[in-house]
């Protein structure tokens, strides 16, 4: 994500409000902080935004309420609306989509899926959270030197530094080991971008690699580890 896009955050706890900003900062948004549906109408109509992230957790006559004014305000009514709360009652989640919301989301939240959520309404190309990560990486074939030091790690891929990297479209098997975990992680990966050193320094020459064929247990460690690097400091106090 090349800019930040401005994200509209309406939750009634100080907490909700750091937890959210917090996140939202390290996933590549700007949040603007409101109490009230109210107060965020009128900071919209200031400060135009992206997306409105509501804490749906008020009864049930409040939240229809809330959510129809959200949805018929000039200021935010043809932006997308995201709900978020503790309850998953089917037809409660149906009832919000049907008032017009984009997305109901439950708590404690999913990074990755809520990740996608905002990428997909914001219209982002990237759809799957990554974080900065050093870990040596073996290379099985294709370069001279077959360990190399990974940038940065998603669940779909890994870039990787290097001033030889390979040509785009060719498939290499990697091995590495995530940070306090003892089981080596091997699997296929696809060069699908590269970025050679030129005159002008535009990021650390390399390779991204896809992940190819990756097994479901593997997947979901690589989003586990993702999860805790970006948020696992991170604790939602309801009560503040």
């Amino acid at each position: 994500m090349s800019d930040k896009k401005q994200v509209l955050i309406i939750c009634h706890s100080s907490a909700g409000q750091m937890y959210l900003g917090v996140l939202l900062s390290r996933i590549w948004f700007s949040s603007i902080l409101a109490r009230t549906p109210d107060e965020g109408i009128r900071l919209a109509r200031k400060a135009p935004v992206s997306l409105t992230l509501f804490d749906g957790e008020l009864l049930d006559p409040e939240l229809q309420t809330a959510v129809t004014l959200l949805r018929t305000d000039p200021a935010l009514k043809d932006q997308p609306l995201v709900v978020f709360m503790t309850n998953d009652d089917p037809e409660k989640i149906q009832a919000l989509l049907s008032q017009g919301c984009s997305a109901v989301l439950t708590k404690p939240l999913d990074l990755a899926l809520m990740y996608g959520v905002l990428a997909r309404l914001c219209g982002q190309p990237r759809t799957t959270p990554r974080v900065a990560v050093k870990l040596r990486v073996k290379i099985a074939e294709g370069l001279s030197d077959t360990m190399l030091t990974s940038v940065n790690l998603s669940e779909g891929g890994i870039y990787l530094r290097t001033l030889q990297p390979l040509p785009e479209g060719e498939l290499i098997h990697i091995r590495f080991t995530l940070p306090h975990d003892s089981e080596a992680i091997e699997l296929p990966a696809e060069v699908v971008r590269t970025l050679p050193l030129g005159a002008q320094f535009e990021g650390e020459p390399g390779m991204g690699l896809r992940f190819v064929d990756i097994p479901r247990e593997t997947l979901l460690k690589i989003r586990n580890f993702i999860q805790w690097e970006m948020i696992g400091d991170l604790e939602w106090n309801s009560g503040l």
